[in-house]
């Protein structure tokens, strides 16, 4: 609840007596700060079954601070009912101290709201945020401290373009996505090289920002989306969903980072060429030339806007980006390489320390555990169980304490955490 001046005071005493004499008019909640007691969010389990899963803050130090008593689950905003609206789910948050549980409500693949279901011919989606019909609410007796839907932000960045505009890229927390392409395979391995379970253009509807691409070539077949050396989708239609995106919300920037060509193992300067001459022909119209942004923190919103590009392709070989003035310098990934959750926060906060980008401005915290050998062997600690195991941290990490000093920050099964909310947040929040 946003008050002002003298006003305020009158506005929280007339606030609770409604609040706890007719709750079913509320249309506020208590709760207004991202990281205050009772603030709630939904995720999706990174496991296969897709739960709905309850989150909440249970920081609770400030004197003003409302401690929940319960979470609920709703099919509908329970501010905008009149009536008495059971939950489907609710449980004590006494019971549950750190702040989660997981409900048995499969989130599964439903269509995207607001017009946004991907169809090759389509024109036109809602700009906005929309939300799925799932509600989360923390409530102290009958008052609701906060409540939140599970929803899309295709449009975040022009919706917020007013505290956007000033702000360099650099500078900002852009959610993003670890092998971004890995989304489907029929690979026997498939636990082990599929990162995520949206494809990229579902990816982009929900929020994400920078997308981690790795490139393979195949003869006659062309080329292809990858896991290290196992082929997962041709490249040509990511591009034209990436494009379509683009065209329907151009005032989004999109961050592509092809970071690796893992097949064939000698990736010729002729394949570069090839490869090159496909994302000329597919994006080259949409994308943002470097020249004279790649220093300091790189440019503003206002100023990559005002050139009415939206795109910025990054390509992990200098030689090559020099004879390609639209192609942007390889973008610094901080990978740890690590299964543990404390070893890899570890590794990420001693990367935002020592960070230092030269040749792009741009830097990422690649946010996910990784499989050893052994793991692969005995089928164990796959990615699933892996993201599963550290999601719920990454939002706390990022939330609690990192939202004013870090770039990038990528994940695997990017619906187990709330990055892009804390993301969003955070910018429109921080001064930098």
């Amino acid at each position: 609840m946003k008050m002002y001046g003298s006003e305020s005071v009158l506005s929280i005493i007339l606030f609770f007596d409604i609040a706890y004499c007719y709750p079913g008019f509320i249309k506020e909640t208590y709760n207004s700060d991202v990281d205050s007691c009772g603030k709630v969010h939904l995720t999706v389990s990174s496991l296969e079954d897709t739960y709905l899963e309850l989150n909440w803050v249970t920081k609770c130090n400030k004197p003003t601070d409302l401690v929940p008593d319960e979470i609920a689950l709703y099919d509908r905003n329970p501010l905008d009912r009149n009536e008495e609206m059971p939950p489907r789910v609710s449980v004590l948050a006494r019971k549950y101290p750190e702040g989660y549980y997981r409900t048995k409500i499969r989130f599964g693949s439903p269509w995207l709201p607001g017009n946004w279901e991907y169809q090759e011919n389509m024109i036109h989606a809602e700009h906005g945020q929309h939300c799925f019909p799932y509600w989360i609410a923390s409530l102290k007796r009958d008052m609701i401290i906060d409540v939140q839907c599970l929803r899309i932000s295709p449009t975040w960045m022009f919706d917020n373009s007013h505290r956007l505009g000033k702000k360099r890229i650099g500078s900002i927390v852009i959610p993003g996505t670890h092998n971004s392409g890995s989304s489907k395979t029929v690979s026997f391995l498939q636990n082990y090289v599929m990162n995520q379970d949206r494809n990229i253009w579902t990816q982009l509807v929900f929020g994400i920002r920078y997308l981690d691409l790795r490139v393979g070539y195949y003869g006659n077949e062309g080329f292809f989306v990858n896991h290290d050396v196992v082929r997962i989708t041709k490249l040509i239609p990511v591009l034209r969903e990436i494009r379509k995106f683009s065209e329907l919300a151009p005032r989004e920037i999109i961050i592509l980072d092809f970071h690796r060509f893992p097949y064939p193992s000698e990736f010729t300067v002729n394949l570069h060429d090839s490869l090159i001459r496909l994302l000329y022909n597919e994006l080259y119209d949409l994308a943002l030339f470097p020249g004279g942004l790649q220093i300091g923190n790189g440019p503003t919103f206002n100023e990559i806007w005002a050139r009415n590009k939206s795109i910025i392709v990054c390509y992990n070989n200098k030689e090559i980006t020099s004879g390609h003035p639209w192609l942007w310098h390889p973008i610094e990934q901080f990978w740890g390489n690590k299964r543990d959750v404390g070893e890899l926060k570890s590794f990420l906060e001693t990367a935002i320390v020592q960070h230092n980008p030269v040749l792009n401005p741009m830097w990422a915290l690649m946010a996910e555990l990784t499989p050893q050998a052994l793991d692969v062997i005995f089928r164990t600690n796959n990615l699933r169980k892996l993201a599963n195991n550290v999601n719920r941290h990454v939002t706390k990490w990022v939330r609690d304490e990192w939202n004013s000093t870090i770039n990038i920050i990528a994940t695997d099964y990017f619906l187990g955490n709330d990055i892009i909310n804390v993301a969003i947040a955070s910018n429109i929040r921080v001064i930098y």
